[in-house]
Parts: structure tokens; sequence; C-alpha cells
């Protein structure tokens, strides 16, 4: 039987615990970042935050953060996939959940930082590099992306 792989929003502390743990692991461990570092002010602020897990076994193995930026766009941030379940399409179905999310909340735009390994990714679901990127540790370059999700159209 195949594992079936669930994205939702975490509940309860032990899950956040456990999203943060994977955040710290995977985006700041690697750079001798130190635990507090995978979360930043916007994590606290409930309204306009969305934090997605992606289950598989009730073992969180991927998670993103889409927040709110105004009534016209919003943003993916912490995108992980625990590096063993990479390139099986979970960040892809992650994306996905966002973007549905996003298009339900009236947002035509979603824009993200990315890392030259993981652009390719995003240009397959159709995000276009519009600018350079922050300087990632002073070091790594990213580049800055976005895609229309909504027809401006339609929102008129």
């Amino acid at each position: 039987m195949k594992d079936i792989l669930i994205i939702r929003e975490p509940y309860g502390k032990e899950e956040y615990e456990r999203m943060y743990e994977l955040r710290w692991e995977v985006l700041r461990s690697p750079w001798n970042k130190p635990r507090g570092s995978e979360k930043d002010e916007m994590d606290s602020y409930n309204e306009r935050v969305f934090h997605f897990i992606a289950l598989l076994d009730d073992k969180i193995i991927g998670t993103a953060r889409f927040h709110t930026n105004n009534e016209y766009e919003g943003e993916i941030k912490y995108l992980v996939v625990e590096e063993k379940y990479r390139c099986q399409g979970i960040g892809k179905n992650i994306i996905d959940h966002i973007e549905r999310i996003a298009t339900g909340l009236g947002i035509p735009y979603i824009k993200l930082n990315s890392v030259k390994t993981a652009q390719c990714l995003f240009e397959r679901l159709d995000y276009q590099i519009i600018g350079e990127g922050p300087l990632l540790y002073n070091q790594v370059k990213q580049y800055r992306m976005g895609k229309n999700i909504i027809s401006l159209l339609t929102c008129l």
C-alpha cells in the first residue's frame, strides 16, 4: 500500500516544534546558525500567516510558510523538504496547496526567494525571476521570483 501524503496546518505545540526543528535542521544547522534563527517576527503574527506541514505516516517531512503582504500579494518562505524525500513531488504539492489557499483568499500574486538549486522547481511551477534576492548568509545568491495565480481581470 502506498503511503499517503497529507499537507495541512500544524496542530498544537508539538507539531509546531517538529516543524521548526525541520526548518532549523535543513535551513540553519548546515550554516552553523543557532536554534531560534529558524523563526522570524512573522511566525508569531497569526492573522496573515499560514504554516503548512507535509506528513507521511505522521512524520513531518516538509514545511513552508505563506503570509500575505497586502490584499494583492503573498509570500512563500521556509520551504523545506527533508533530504531523503526530495525529488518526489513533495515541494510541488506544498506549493500547490499554498496556491489554492492564496486563491481562496483572493491573493493574485505570490513572491518568494530561491537559491539556485531550487530555482528549477519554481520555474517548472511557472514562477519567473523578477530580480535579485537578498544575499543569504552574506555568501549565497538568491533570486526573487513571482507568479500570478489569479488573473487580475477576475479581481476587478
